[in-house]
């Protein structure tokens, strides 16, 4: 007897609502949004007015992180670029946008929360949703409009734009970036990516002490959709007086300037030293007096309301192109801290480079409880501020020398000796 043929049963075709991933990674997505809504200021248990389908539509779309690829036509070393892709990540893992309590980290802000939000913004009506749904949806839309949660990733933008500066080289090349997220919805989930673009640096002539010179044009590359920036100083910032319109004055710096400040700023790697070096020739400009009259920038960042001073930026002016020679340290002579320490310890310019004082490394390796003296001096000057701060900057490996300690302590020592001798010498006279 023949056997039947069983009849094969019709494969149901999944639809868009009942392929939505697993329940694990919805968990995960619901687990984020519900954070997203109570930052926002709705409900924690807003998404209980949905069925479960509907959630699930709701929290189906996935988005990547950003991923960090380098701009056709650029030349960007894939060493910075890592660098830039694992500091970034690394910061959106540890770092919460809104209320720290909620612990909304700003990778799930730029993954789940994108991810819904543009889920929300592109249902129509009818939808099968419900009125009173629906007016959930139509706040929802109202609140993410506009690119609101790609405007609050700006924290973000700022932290790659600071390593942007980092990984730049004033001298060499420096390095920009555009960060594009574009939704792929027949795939399901949406692209991140930061493009890192690179421009070569930018070199004049010119002539001082009789002697031609080069100079780079200090500048940062392109920020999202700001182009690349030229750094300007108003020459009010000098010499105080009012100029209608205001004349800016080009930045240039010299190698020799970069040189000697990654001999004197020793400590840090070289990308925070990068960083210290361009944020106050870009943007934190502060044009103070030398001892001797002449202006100098300072070289310094901003920690709250203290200012963290790591040395001074001589310069000329010519042909509205403010250009900076050199690095000082803060133990230079012809500085307000040197001078300082030059009149009131007899600390000369010879002393300070053989016992290393005009290296910041000097400074995180001696126990200065043991040399009151000079302890007092770096407090009344500031330098014990830019102590204080190095020694919490992370990466910065230091500890304590104590025989570099005695050898400090002990020409501190004979040096007040020496002035007490020569002082009962005048007095007999």
């Amino acid at each position: 007897m023949a056997q039947k043929k069983k009849k094969k049963k019709k494969q149901l075709q999944p639809t868009r609502i009942s392929n939505l991933g697993s329940n694990t990674s919805l968990e995960k997505a619901y687990t984020a949004v519900r954070k997203v809504l109570q930052v926002y200021g709705f409900d924690l248990d807003l998404l209980d007015a949905f069925s479960k389908q509907q959630r699930r539509f709701l929290c189906f779309l996935k988005a990547d992180p950003p991923r960090f690829k380098v701009e056709e036509g650029n030349h960007v070393p894939r060493r910075l670029l890592d660098f830039v892709s694992e500091s970034t990540h690394r910061y959106m893992r540890t770092h919460y946008f809104g209320d720290k309590k909620v612990e909304l980290t700003y990778l799930e802000l730029a993954t789940y929360g994108i991810a819904f939000a543009t889920t929300v913004l592109t249902i129509q009506e009818p939808s099968g949703y419900l009125p009173e749904q629906m007016k959930i949806i139509d706040s929802l839309r109202k609140c993410f409009s506009e690119n609101r949660i790609v405007r609050d990733l700006t924290e973000v933008a700022i932290h790659i734009r600071k390593h942007m500066m980092m990984v730049s080289k004033m001298n060499f090349r420096v390095y920009g970036y555009t960060w594009k997220i574009g939704n792929t919805l027949e795939e399901g989930y949406l692209k991140s990516i930061v493009y890192m673009s690179s421009e070569e640096a930018k070199s004049i002539y010119f002539t001082y002490k009789e002697k031609e010179r080069v100079a780079f044009r200090v500048r940062v590359g392109q920020v999202i959709t700001e182009p690349p920036y030229d750094a300007k100083l108003d020459r009010w910032f000098i010499f105080q007086k009012e100029e209608f319109p205001p004349v800016y004055l080009d930045i240039y710096i010299q190698s020799h300037a970069l040189l000697r400040s990654k001999e004197r700023i020793d400590i840090f790697p070289a990308h925070k030293r990068n960083f210290y070096i361009m944020e106050p020739l870009l943007y934190l400009h502060r044009v103070v007096k030398s001892p001797t009259g002449s202006s100098m920038l300072e070289c310094y960042t901003q920690e709250g309301n203290t200012i963290v001073r790591f040395g001074y930026f001589p310069f000329i002016i010519q042909d509205k192109k403010l250009i900076v020679l050199t690095f000082l340290p803060l133990t230079s002579p012809d500085t307000y801290e040197g001078d300082y320490l030059q009149k009131n310890l007899g600390l000369q310019i010879e002393d300070a480079k053989f016992l290393g004082m005009d290296k910041l490394s000097f400074f995180l390796t001696v126990d200065f409880d043991q040399i009151p003296i000079l302890k007092k001096a770096l407090v009344t000057t500031g330098i014990w501020t830019l102590i204080r701060y190095a020694a919490k900057v992370p990466d910065v490996e230091h500890a304590i020398d104590q025989k570099k300690t005695q050898m400090v302590k002990k020409f501190f020592e004979q040096k007040i000796e020496n002035e007490d001798e020569s002082i009962y010498s005048e007095t007999e006279l």
